[in-house]
């Protein structure tokens, strides 16, 4: 699908995770590819079909995408130390491709895995709960129809793919739960022929998916005649806003950014919207077409960006949306325009500080769930966003990969100048956070 010609807010994100098999195992090397062109990748799939009515209550979903979203504050703490530079990540996206490996992690390797991305839920609910998800965020999607403002849509997209090494033997029930739970297909490269091949065949997948947005997610080096697996999620999101802003409101304005002033474009606009504040922040809400997804901005007082980052959680956030919907009023609102791509980031070192050790460790790794060998640990996670915020509306995409080698109500509107760093999330009516990011200088693209 085309998008439209209009700019918009960005949101492409992009998780690999790639899975090698240890020096020393069984399977035979055969001479490398000059990589010089993409692989057309054959599929193979288990026989079982997606659930697309999967059986979790609501309080498992409610405690599931509660665990998510701490995962996801946990993760951008460990990326985004301080308020110095922009940061933008799709915590869904990983979370999604790290449950793929996940499910075929086993003892203390799936332990290490489940604290440090919150899985408190049972593997039979937990599955269940990610397919869930997708199905529905798959249902927020609204056709193009015409309004007052212009055209408005949504168009949200959850893809997940496993590319595996031909021949290469994995457990069967762990190839159901990726069809399964995941509606993932497994798609055949040889990357101990071509690596860098195989790597470009990828790439052109999550840059199709993305719609452009994400290029060159895997780097170079980063597939080799080890690599057995990559695990890949995309999550791409396309939305205007449910009230746009008027593009002659639009004036240069001051923005107290980490190095120092700058003039950048400020968005202007009234708007009747749900709005909170408490010690050292303020928080509004800005819904896109059809209300069931919103861009929720934390603005924290001057010299408060580190405090309120800190105290950032689900039942944090739960308490301020809970503040926001009780208000519901007219606010006064400036807002920077802004685009800028983060990554490709390497998450190996960010999930290791939180605990999860043993998945990237061979032969520590135990991934017998997944093929019998026991020879497979996670090489590296790579994840890659873009965002850029206007007037229109918002465009996002996520992709997430893991690869796998073989080791060895007031009487006046509430004021909100968003004139110095702050953060923002993108909220499903579920409560997901599909994205989270700061903003600590909007000039830089």
């Amino acid at each position: 699908m085309q998008l439209r010609s209009k700019s918009r807010f960005v949101v492409p994100a992009v998780l690999a995770a790639t899975l090698a098999a240890a020096c020393g195992g069984s399977t035979t090397s055969t001479p490398e590819g000059t990589g010089s062109t993409p692989q057309a990748a054959q599929e193979a799939r288990s026989t079982k079909a997606q659930d697309v009515n999967p059986t979790v209550s609501d309080a498992d979903f409610a405690t599931f995408v509660g665990d998510n979203n701490d995962f996801g504050f946990d993760l951008y703490r460990q990326v985004a130390p301080e308020a110095t530079a922009n940061v933008f990540l799709s915590p869904a996206s990983v979370s999604v491709a790290l449950a793929m490996t996940y499910a075929g992690a086993r003892n203390q390797t799936a332990t290490q895995m489940a604290t440090a991305l919150h899985f408190t839920l049972p593997e039979t609910t937990l599955h269940p709960a990610f397919d869930k998800l997708a199905l529905q965020l798959a249902s927020r999607n609204i056709a193009t129809h015409k309004t007052e403002e212009g055209d408005k849509s949504i168009k949200l997209n959850l893809l997940n793919s496993a590319w595996a090494q031909k021949g290469y033997e994995f457990v069967p029930a762990y190839l159901d739960t990726l069809a399964v739970d995941y509606n993932a297909g497994v798609k055949l490269l040889d990357y101990m022929a071509d690596p860098d091949g195989s790597r470009q065949t990828i790439n052109a997948w999550v840059d199709q998916q993305t719609e452009h947005k994400i290029t060159d997610l895997l780097p170079d080096g980063s597939i080799d005649t080890s690599t057995r697996l990559v695990l890949t999620n995309t999550l791409y999101f396309y939305g205007t806003w449910a009230s746009v802003f008027d593009r002659n409101g639009t004036s240069d304005g001051v923005f107290h950014a980490a190095g120092g002033d700058i003039n950048v474009p400020m968005m202007h606009g009234t708007r009747f919207i749900g709005y909170a504040e408490g010690d050292g922040w303020q928080m509004f809400d800005l819904p896109y077409d059809g209300n069931q997804l919103e861009m929720t901005v934390i603005l924290p007082a001057e010299n408060r960006f580190a405090e309120v980052r800190g105290e950032l959680t689900s039942a944090w956030l739960d308490g301020a949306v809970a503040q926001m919907n009780a208000y519901q009023g007219e606010v006064s609102l400036s807002l920077p325009k802004f685009k800028f791509t983060w990554g490709t980031e390497s998450l190996k070192a960010p999930l290791q500080a939180m605990g999860m050790t043993d998945a990237f460790e061979y032969p520590a790794a135990d991934f017998s769930g997944m093929e019998p060998k026991k020879e497979l640990y996670i090489s590296d996670v790579f994840h890659k966003a873009f965002v850029g915020v206007d007037e229109d509306g918002t465009e996002a995409a996520a992709a997430t990969a893991v690869v796998m080698n073989a080791g060895a109500a007031p009487a006046q509107p509430k004021v909100v100048d968003v004139n110095r760093p702050f953060l923002f999330v993108i909220r499903d009516a579920s409560g997901a956070i599909l994205f989270l990011g700061q903003v600590a200088d909007p000039s830089k693209s």
